[in-house]
């Protein structure tokens, strides 16, 4: 392959993405990595962060290994990839152990240019023992924002993960990647990473497109119709909601309308997820009512429009999420509606979030119990644990116990090597000669789907339980889910030739130290994210209330210090209204106090303001013609409408 260089890599760009040129940003970023420098890319989101690994992957002869933090974000990039033919796969615990194994010798092969893969899999001992056959150029970690204790949405594992490439020559190219990172943030990971002279390139924050928006409303349900309804006139968007019922909800309610949409969630099956996603990006339905699992890299230039219905955690979530609207460059509209009450609620999450050391206690004996530990034994390798059976033992909700279960992850009590659900384990009690002449004098049907099973479990399925998944069963023996219990208990009860267990939502666990009696837990340390999450959440509420313009809030948030006013934010959009005589919020606000101090009537609101009767007359009018007033039966005094 020729040597990498700039000129190669624009036409890398034109061959594949069938572009010119490359965004602002992309071409240093691109050239630092060619250059051999640790890189941290921050550009905001739709900035077109992932060209900054995928062109340079396809310069060197190696594979290009990205760390990636979602499911859904891996499929839908290795999907857009291998549609421009570019050899890519990934590795996530959507795969059977046997899926994942032939990718990595696939991989090994020189088979894949970019292969993504979970942060989780590089503790697994099959990642481990493959990683020295793997000729790695390039290490990419997306989201890096994940790596930070400040970042909003921390992943431990992310923290692992200069460790646990540790073996890897000192040849191979490092770049972090995220649209959110605050000053601390971006110290955090550049540290946790080990970058020693990292070169740190930006776009800024600045979306000049976006006209950001923000409505306080005590009729949220109401008022996010209406805007939706409105903003639905102009193309595509998403209305993010807090829970799944939301979703639902508002997904029927718009169809209704006329706004053919769809909801997203993690209650979906992943085949009705994906669905859901490619039809919207195709523009076959045009809006999705989603929880904050959609649109994490998704590539969907033309979404005119963001409504949340509920206010997020932090900043960094909303900026992210409402910068999903108008990644082609055209005007569009990131809308938060919200009333106080939400951030009461969101500060009980928090709180619940971090469970005493009871319960902290509680929950490590019953892991303990449930691996069958010992006091002073320790764990060689993760054991799966059915987190119902946990949850049963101490008789904690499953919301309670998994709160006990991040905390006590977080401060490194035990591992999570992987994380499932609803899986079956199968061994089989005979021997294979048997077996085998079971199947050859069974009907044809059951015989087929013994053979089925055997080969998908493995020889070693004789002397240990293998844990498979059950939706990877029922896709590989089709056959419905009553059928397969059916027929499992069959060969279970009758045949007595294979045990099963059955698994809600497992986790493989290893507890890291030997098992004691009592818990030791260093409490700064256990609840410091914790003020950290207040103090996201504070920011976000004042970003909500601020009467400055919203841009210039969210770039100084970001770090940026140069920052001057829209002057299209709703913020700015007041503020010129009332520089040109117009009507302005303050004076909207003005009015209001004057009626709920018992001035109605045009005279006493008139003498309250000190305005003059044009003025006044003015104000009132706007605000009877926007609906906050109302005419009282006398016919001279007015009263504030929808609570004021």
């Amino acid at each position: 392959m020729p040597e990498p260089s700039l000129r190669k890599a624009k036409e890398v760009l034109q061959k594949y993405w069938g572009y010119n040129s490359f965004r602002k940003g992309q071409e240093r970023a691109i050239q630092s990595v060619l250059d051999g420098n640790e890189t941290l890319v921050l550009f905001p989101t739709g900035g077109g962060k992932s060209l900054c690994y995928q062109v340079p992957a396809l310069l060197f002869d190696g594979i290009t290994v990205v760390i990636s933090p979602l499911v859904a974000l891996m499929q839908d990039q290795v999907e857009q990839l291998q549609a421009l033919g570019i050899r890519s796969a990934y590795i996530n615990s959507t795969l059977s152990s046997r899926e994942a194994e032939q990718r990595l010798v696939n991989a090994r092969n020189g088979m894949y240019k970019l292969l993504y893969i979970a942060p989780e899999r590089l503790s697994t001992n099959l990642w481990r023992a493959e990683l020295p056959n793997l000729n790695i150029s390039i290490v990419a970690v997306d989201e890096a924002h994940c790596i930070s204790e400040w970042g909003h949405d921390f992943r431990p594992s992310y923290r692992n993960i200069r460790d646990e490439l540790g073996s890897l020559s000192s040849g191979v190219r490092w770049l972090a990647l995220t649209a959110t990172a605050t000053p601390e943030v971006r110290e955090d990971l550049l540290q946790s990473l080990k970058f020693k002279k990292p070169e740190v390139i930006t776009s800024g924050f600045k979306r000049e497109n976006l006209i950001w928006w923000v409505k306080k409303t005590d009729k949220k349900r109401s008022d996010t119709s209406k805007t939706v309804l409105k903003a639905a006139k102009m193309g595509s968007g998403i209305l993010y909601c807090s829970t799944r019922k939301d979703c639902e909800e508002f997904a029927d309610y718009f169809s209704k309308k006329g706004v053919l949409a769809n909801a997203y969630h993690a209650g979906k099956e992943p085949k009705e997820r994906a669905t859901v996603q490619k039809k919207w990006i195709s523009g076959e339905i045009p809006l999705v009512t989603a929880t904050n699992a959609f649109g994490m890299g998704i590539d969907k230039s033309d979404c005119r429009y963001v409504v949340h219905h509920f206010m997020p955690f932090s900043l960094e979530a909303y900026y992210q999420e409402a910068g999903r609207a108008g990644r082609d460059g055209e005007i569009s509209y990131p809308i938060l509606l919200f009333k106080d009450s939400d951030v009461i609620y969101l500060k009980e999450r928090i709180e619940k979030s971090y469970p005493e050391y009871g319960s902290l206690q509680k929950t490590y004996d019953a892991l303990c119990d449930e691996l069958e530990l010992a006091i002073g034994s320790e764990m060689e390798q993760a054991k799966p644990v059915d987190m119902n059976a946990v949850a049963k033992r101490i008789q904690y909700s499953i919301p309670k116990l998994t709160a006990s279960l991040n905390l006590l992850q977080r401060l490194g009590v035990f591992e999570i090597s992987e994380i499932e659900s609803q899986k079956i384990g199968i061994q089989f009690i005979t021997d294979s000669s048997y077996l085998l002449q079971l199947i050859d004098e069974s009907p044809p049907e059951k015989a087929e789907f013994i053979d089925a099973l055997y080969r998908q479990a493995g020889p070693v399925s004789h002397s240990e339980y293998v844990y498979l998944r059950e939706r990877y069963l029922l896709e590989k023996l089709q056959v419905n889910k009553n059928r397969l219990r059916k027929a499992l208990n069959v060969l279970q009860a009758q045949d007595k030739i294979l045990s099963a267990l059955y698994l809600g939502e497992v986790r493989f666990v290893r507890i890291t130290e030997s098992r004691g009696a009592k818990l030791h837990i260093d409490h700064d340390k256990a609840y410091a994210y914790k003020k950290i999450l207040l103090k996201k959440l504070h920011y976000m509420h004042r970003y909500a209330i601020t009467k400055r313009c919203r841009e210039v809030f969210l770039r100084s948030y970001f770090g940026e210090t140069d920052a001057k006013p829209c002057g299209k934010c709703d913020n700015c959009s007041i503020k010129a209204s009332a520089g040109s005589g117009e009507i302005g919020k303050t004076d909207v606000e003005i009015i209001k106090q004057a009626l709920k101090n018992g001035k109605t009537t045009a005279t006493q609101i008139a003498k309250y303001t000190g305005w003059k009767n044009t003025k006044c007359k003015r104000v009132v009018g706007f605000m009877l013609r926007e609906n906050m007033l109302g005419v009282s039966e006398d016919g001279i005094s007015y009263r504030l409408k929808n609570g004021g």
